[in-house]
């Protein structure tokens, strides 16, 4: 209690936020880093961090106008992640669903889940406890039953986008996955892909795509959170730093451009 109420003081001891900064200072891990771009205006100071914990880590740290003042994530926050910015007198409140953000597929071989993307597209893979390059060609060498197919791939949304929504789910499990360096098994698109013909298309959610683990991304599957490429969007803003900072509290009246709708 005396920690937050000493951090207080401290903020009031600043010059007042806007005197230093005009517009909002935002967060977000490196596949929202577009998103929040997009969300924030051109004004806005748009930090992109490795991944979540990075970028919790950054919002958390302090309060004032040498700190930002709101956080993308594509989750709510953790217990633990909430603790630790209380303890910095910061209330991770308010919170907002902005909508839901993901991945739409067209061009399955198949029944696709997201093992099978991972081992088609990620950059590397798993073979006797070691990272070798991913030489996989044919999405038979993927699945017995699938088509002698050439893999080929085309993505008209962010990277790291894919390789936080596919590739760091379909390689959990994978061998060795305990002792490899996660960083490259479960993130790194492949690079020597063609993007035709016939290939996998990953795109921005429509409503429109073909089902990944059996689920469609629309309807019912999808505002519930049961389609496995998308994830509701939260926002979080300092409070104290409402008054301060120009075009911070516009931040939770405006939902960012070609979400779906959470209900």
């Amino acid at each position: 209690m005396i920690r937050r109420y000493l951090a207080l003081l401290a903020v009031l001891a600043l010059a007042a936020p806007a005197e230093a900064r005009d517009a909002p200072w935002i967060v977000a891990p490196a596949a929202l880093a577009g998103t929040a771009a997009d969300f924030a205006g051109p004004a806005a100071q748009v930090e992109s961090n490795s991944d979540d914990e990075a970028a919790v880590t950054s919002y958390c740290a302090g309060l004032g106008a040498q700190a930002p003042d709101a956080l993308l994530l594509h989750r709510r926050l953790l217990d633990r992640e909430r603790r630790s910015c209380e303890n910095e007198a910061i209330s991770p409140e308010p919170e907002r669903v902005l909508g839901i953000i993901g991945l739409a597929l067209d061009g399955a071989p198949g029944p696709l889940t997201r093992r099978h993307l991972w081992r088609a597209f990620a950059n590397e893979v798993s073979k006797d406890g070691e990272l070798v390059p991913n030489q996989t060609r044919s999405w038979r060498e993927i699945d017995p039953s699938f088509p002698d197919r050439p893999i080929a791939l085309r993505v008209s949304v962010p990277a790291p986008l894919v390789e936080e929504l596919v590739l760091a789910i379909g390689c959990l499990g994978a061998s060795g996955y305990a002792k490899l360096d996660r960083a490259r098994l479960c993130r790194v698109i492949r690079s020597d892909l063609p993007d035709g013909p016939a290939p996998i298309v990953l795109r921005p959610l429509d409503g429109t795509g073909d089902p990944i683990e059996g689920i469609a991304p629309a309807g019912p599957d999808l505002s519930s959170g049961r389609y496995p490429l998308a994830r509701r969007l939260y926002l979080y803003l300092k409070r104290p730093h409402l008054p301060g900072i120009p075009g911070l509290s516009g931040l939770l009246e405006r939902r960012p451009p070609g979400l779906a709708q959470a209900p």
